[in-house]
């Protein structure tokens, strides 16, 4: 089924209206699921078998920041919402839940989009003077 108005409503009713607009926010969608796992970085994963969903978007992430950071999903959680496991990992034994075989350092966040994203630096005279206003006293 298509991402339809009564779909919406639905899962708006079911979900309630702070957590759908979180996800509206976040996801520019209103879904409805189960809560599956939280993985160490807090980011929530949530899967919907039901079939009022389209076809592979039935699984997805709440990111903990407000900024959404793919750097922090872990291995075996990337593998499960890509679908190419079919239990997730906190249903899996610990022999079967997928690792890097090296470690990775921890990242940095994700910053584009962000203030804190990156400015190279600029030897161009700026087009433009940035204005600076100068106050003069009032005379009575």
């Amino acid at each position: 089924m298509s991402s339809s108005l009564i779909r919406q409503v639905k899962n708006l009713f079911r979900i309630g209206p702070v957590r759908a607009f979180k996800e509206v926010v976040q996801l520019g969608d209103i879904k409805y699921g189960r809560l599956v796992g939280t993985d160490s970085y807090g980011n929530k994963y949530y899967e919907n078998a039901e079939e009022d969903e389209i076809h592979l978007r039935t699984r997805w992430v709440i990111y903990k920041q407000y900024y959404p950071d793919p750097a922090t999903l872990e291995e075996s959680w990337h593998a499960w919402l890509a679908h190419g496991l079919k239990e997730a990992p906190t249903e899996l034994a610990p022999e079967n839940i997928v690792h890097r075989k090296y470690p990775v350092p921890k990242t940095k966040q994700f910053a584009s989009g962000t203030p804190a994203a990156y400015v190279p630096y600029n030897t161009i005279k700026p087009k433009y003077a940035s204005w600076n206003p100068v106050v003069k006293e009032r005379s009575a």
